[in-house]
């Protein structure tokens, strides 16, 4: 699915802190990821109601991202589809989202919204140490001052979701 909006999923692998001693908020390098994965995984064909829906990105629990991830979605298209935020406070909201990042408020509770996805096509990130083992499809985390991807392939498997191989080989794999 890949498309004209292709913010560069490398450039996440950036160093945190720059040459100038500036430092870059991590999360606005995890929001070029978040928007970059729709360009990297396929959806069933069932993950959209109609060939005009929106690709949604949906945000979980405490916004982390602030104002970037809105800026990095607005006016974009992903293939044919425009691209959509929404922001939740309950996981029964997230019907029809594609990419799901549950944000570290939600920690207590990873396994409960994880589960409760279970039977949608949902590709579900997180940034949290135990993301992935909890069941999450990605995580992102920061190694050695950079933000470096997590896959599990059995959830993604089971969400009928394919990550092309490009993305596969920048993720550390875990299953």
């Amino acid at each position: 699915m890949l498309s004209r909006f292709t913010p560069g999923i490398v450039a996440g692998l950036l160093l945190i802190s720059t040459a100038g001693g500036q430092t870059i908020d991590q999360y606005e390098v995890k929001a070029g990821f978040v928007t970059s994965f729709a360009n990297f995984v396929e959806w069933p064909p069932e993950a959209f109601k109609s060939p005009h829906d929106p690709f949604v990105i949906c945000v979980l629990g405490r916004n982390p991202f602030g104002a970037t991830l809105a800026g990095l979605v607005a006016g974009k298209v992903v293939g044919n589809r425009a691209l959509m935020l929404r922001e939740l406070m309950d996981v029964r909201e997230a019907e029809g989202c594609h990419i799901l990042f549950i944000s570290a408020s939600e920690h207590l509770r990873f396994r409960a919204i994880l589960s409760s996805l279970r039977e949608q096509s949902i590709f579900s990130i997180g940034d949290t140490n135990d993301f992935v083992s909890e069941g999450g499809v990605a995580n992102l985390r920061i190694e050695n001052g950079r933000v470096r991807i997590e896959i599990n392939v059995v959830a993604a498997k089971e969400k009928n979701l394919r990550i092309s191989s490009r993305l596969m080989g920048l993720a550390r794999i875990v299953k």
